[in-house]
């Protein structure tokens, strides 16, 4: 029996949900989910590494791992075939107020909020 999944931590719901692209396009949709969006922004994005974005994520370093394959082959699949990328969905928790650790952080989804 499998162990249960568990739950990834996430800064913030992303702003922007979706791409569309330009010339020709295929038709379908590629789907990313919210913690797949979470592991590319702080590993591509904030350059943080798989160890720093494991424990930001409260996850395994290997789940970040494939977690990071998946969105990178969906991201291909998308540009090489003209697709609609989607983020939306997946067993995610959303931070509720900044962390220590966020103090820093120069995209903290709380450093704007009132």
């Amino acid at each position: 029996m499998a162990r249960p999944q568990k739950q990834r931590c996430i800064c913030s719901l992303p702003g922007v949900t979706g791409f569309s692209p330009r010339g020709k396009a295929s038709g379908g949709t590629i789907f990313i989910t919210y913690d797949e969006y979470e592991a590319l922004r702080l590993l591509d994005f904030e350059h943080f590494s798989q160890k720093k974005c494991a424990e930001r994520m409260n996850i395994s370093r290997s789940t970040v791992t494939r977690i990071y394959d998946s969105v990178r082959c969906k991201i291909a699949d998308a540009f090489v075939n003209g697709k609609q990328i989607e983020v939306k969905g997946g067993d995610v928790v959303v931070c509720t107020a900044m962390k220590p650790e966020c103090a820093g952080a120069a995209h903290c989804c709380h450093r704007y909020q009132k």
